[in-house]
């Protein structure tokens, strides 16, 4: 089963630049395995939390009318472990340009840099019965999970816009990762997937 890594949604300036959290919880399944005695959270599964924050800003552009395809990878480092109790706060910012869907990620915990990568995307429309419609509706039912949430309303900086986008305010400013409720406050918590990595 795949997970989403997606505990709040900070910001979100469509289609410019998204702002997320994962609370590393010491009980994620990955422990048991990576590593018995020290456990690290993947770096693998960091890129997955790019991958899933990159996809929320693509359909939250396009009112889920199109989603992305991952075309490429580029320009992966990892700078720093990530450790149980961690909160992971991931940035994407797509890049100006002419309608290319290329964002640089970048992670941080305790306003340390532990990662960065390039994301470049393709667009495809969510024609009804196609998988890229399922992967919309996911998209979408975790867009609205998020802004129900009281983490993500209580966020300054966060406006809670219509047609299921959000915008950042024109006042205050989103948490950053030092300034965020203390370490490991809330668990990881499974929800549907996203359909953002493969099988």
């Amino acid at each position: 089963m795949r997970f989403v890594f997606v505990d709040r949604l900070v910001s979100a300036v469509p289609p410019r630049h998204i702002e997320t959290l994962k609370n590393v919880s010491a009980t994620e399944d990955v422990f048991t395995d990576h590593f018995p005695g020290y456990p690290v959270f993947p770096g693998a599964l960091v890129v997955e939390a790019f991958g899933q924050a990159s996809q929320l800003l693509i359909g939250m552009s396009h009112d889920f009318a199109e989603v992305g395809r991952l075309r490429r990878l580029s320009r992966v480092a990892f700078r720093r472990q990530v450790r149980p109790g961690d909160q992971l706060w991931i940035e994407c910012e797509r890049r100006p340009g002419d309608g290319a869907w290329v964002l640089d990620a970048s992670a941080t915990v305790e306003g340390q840099r532990v990662a960065t990568a390039t994301l470049e995307y393709s667009l495809e429309p969510t024609r009804p019965g196609t998988d890229a419609a399922r992967q919309a509706e996911r998209l979408r039912a975790l867009a609205h999970e998020l802004q129900r949430s009281p983490d993500t309303a209580a966020q300054p900086g966060v406006n809670l816009a219509t047609e299921g986008r959000l915008r950042q305010a024109t006042e205050g400013r989103p948490r950053r990762a030092t300034e965020g409720p203390p370490r490991g406050a809330t668990g990881g918590r499974r929800r549907p997937t996203t359909g953002v990595s493969s099988e």
